[in-house]
């Protein structure tokens, strides 16, 4: 499965696979083929967020969890900056978590590194947020009912199609 990018929001139920790709993202910066991806968990629900950093661990990933909007925000401003923090290989973010001014950051930060596939989840929506989510220019949405599963089979999909393209 190969996950390109998309930019409507994807009601997830607990048994579905990510779906409603299209386009492709921008080629990343050269970086070794045997290096482990760098996974960024944006996630304030520490159940959930440790939950994604141990399957993502099991497939090798190398993990870092944020789990407040504040270090959010900081983490995101920084790989703004041009001598910030190099950015991770995929972000993986809580779009309650963020709020507005962080889904604003978020955009920015997508805008700036268009290479790195961002997947945005909410299991709590409104309407408002929803429409916010789909204007974002992220890789995938996960909204609604989703598991840790769907957004770890993402994840996986995307690996793939780096290594296959």
């Amino acid at each position: 499965m190969v996950v390109k990018r998309a930019y409507s929001v994807v009601a997830q139920q607990k048994d579905s696979s990510p779906s409603g790709a299209r386009g492709t993202r921008p080629s990343p910066p050269e970086r070794p083929r045997a290096t482990p991806w760098r996974v960024v968990v944006m996630e304030n629900l520490r159940e959930r967020g440790h939950g994604l950093r141990d399957l993502l661990l099991q497939d090798r990933f190398e993990v870092d969890v944020v789990e407040d909007a504040r270090g959010a925000l900081s983490r995101l401003a920084q790989e703004l900056m041009p001598e910030g923090v190099t950015p991770p290989d995929l972000l993986i973010c809580n779009a309650r978590m963020l709020g507005e001014p962080g889904l604003a950051l978020l955009e920015r930060w997508c805008h700036a590194h268009p290479w790195v596939p961002v997947i945005l989840v909410s299991a709590f929506t409104n309407p408002r947020l929803r429409a916010r989510m789909e204007c974002l220019p992220v890789h995938l949405v996960l909204d609604q009912s989703f598991a840790l599963e769907d957004v770890r089979s993402a994840a996986l999909a995307m690996t793939e199609s780096d290594v296959t393209s």
